[in-house]
């Protein structure tokens, strides 16, 4: 079953509006965002054959030399094109960030890319990509047009979802995989990398080696990114099913599963199948108590906002019954602890001492 915040309504609530604590890393945060268009390329899910365009957002790690400033959490929007599970809540309006764009070595940091899952913008992952972030990754998140519910442009654009089906699920894994392709050659030029760090003068990130986490088709086509793309070098799928290609041919670089309750190779054919064509190190998790949104922002956003999910049953269907707050940490802790192993900055012992630290968190399968 594919899931998708669209097919799961939620209960209208008011709550009043609170501040996101900072993250947990040692780095402040410096937020931007822009849209990148492929002139070349046509959008296999645009009725009018127009060009391919994505909206990312910029988490960069920094020293901030002023005050921090509070952002929304979500940005503004008219009522009457707001979706119906973003209108119902009243979002946290604090989010510290760094107003000022990172410079010098800190334009060093390695870059991870970010895809969200089905139907699900990537603002719903702002808080975990802003804590990986603070522990020194340049993150990049991409909304895929089409595919996630309701996406604004800077110009006021909007592009609603077009509903894609199960068939059309392989196509829009390989589209995500060429969309990061894409903004990965942006961010090796001066121009694309103005556009998400203005002010800095920066001829590019390094782009030669970087990883890509990503939550349920997020996932699948961080797998999918590796094969196409050999800048791709560590990926982690949070949660996903399996599709297209990736599943026959497997990837050579580290790759993280992790997923909810339940969720394993024995449950899931795709994973099985993945799993036996990996050709490199490889681990599996499984996360006890939670449910699939227990790796998006969803329950730590609960939380803040005062309202327990065991209130809420259509909640607490889509992020489980785990403590939100542990949630949020093993989350972002395990993604981080990843990179660091996966583009071979640490050794894994990190990432084990994460894992032995929760014992919600079991190692289902590891190879190398």
């Amino acid at each position: 079953m594919l899931f998708s915040l669209r097919l799961l309504p939620i209960v209208a609530m008011s709550v009043s509006a609170v501040v996101i604590p900072s993250p947990p890393g040692q780095y402040d945060v410096f937020y931007n965002t822009a849209k990148m268009i492929e002139k070349t390329r046509v959008d296999p899910f645009d009725p009018k054959n127009g060009s391919r365009a994505v909206m990312t957002s910029i988490f960069a790690p920094t020293h901030c030399k002023v005050d921090l400033e509070k952002i929304n959490y979500l940005p503004p929007q008219q009522p009457n094109t707001t979706p119906t599970y973003i209108a119902q809540w009243d979002f946290p309006t604090g989010r510290s960030t760094c107003p000022e764009p990172p410079k010098g070595r800190h334009l060093q940091f390695p870059v991870v890319v970010f895809s969200p899952a089905l139907g699900t913008t990537r603002l719903f992952y702002n808080a975990i990509a802003q804590a990986v972030a603070s522990a020194g990754y340049i993150v990049v998140s991409i909304d895929h047009p089409y595919d996630a519910e309701f996406l604004e442009f800077p110009d006021g654009s909007i592009v609603t979802a077009a509903n894609i089906t199960d068939a059309q699920v392989p196509l829009d894994v390989n589209t995500r995989a060429r969309d990061v392709s894409f903004v990965l050659d942006q961010l090796s030029t001066k121009a694309g990398v103005a556009a998400l760090l203005p002010r800095t003068g920066a001829a590019g990130l390094k782009t030669r080696r970087v990883a890509m986490y990503g939550h349920s088709v997020g996932g699948a086509a961080a797998a999918e990114a590796m094969r196409l793309d050999c800048r791709v070098v560590a990926g982690a799928n949070l949660d996903g099913s399996m599709f297209g290609p990736v599943v026959q041919q497997g990837v050579r670089g580290p790759f993280l599963l992790f997923g909810h309750e339940n969720k394993t190779q024995t449950t899931d054919p795709s994973w099985a199948e993945f799993w036996s064509n990996l050709r490199g190190w490889k681990l599996e998790l499984e996360l006890a108590q939670a449910q699939h949104y227990a790796f998006s922002d969803l329950s730590y956003l609960m939380k803040l906002l005062g309202v327990p999910v065991q209130n809420v049953p259509a909640m607490q269907k889509m992020v489980g019954n785990l403590d939100v707050a542990k949630a949020f940490e093993i989350v972002h802790r395990t993604v981080t602890a990843f990179l660091g192993f996966g583009l071979r900055q640490a050794s894994s012992a990190p990432l084990e001492e994460v894992i032995s630290q929760y014992p919600e968190v079991s190692v289902f399968a590891e190879g190398k």
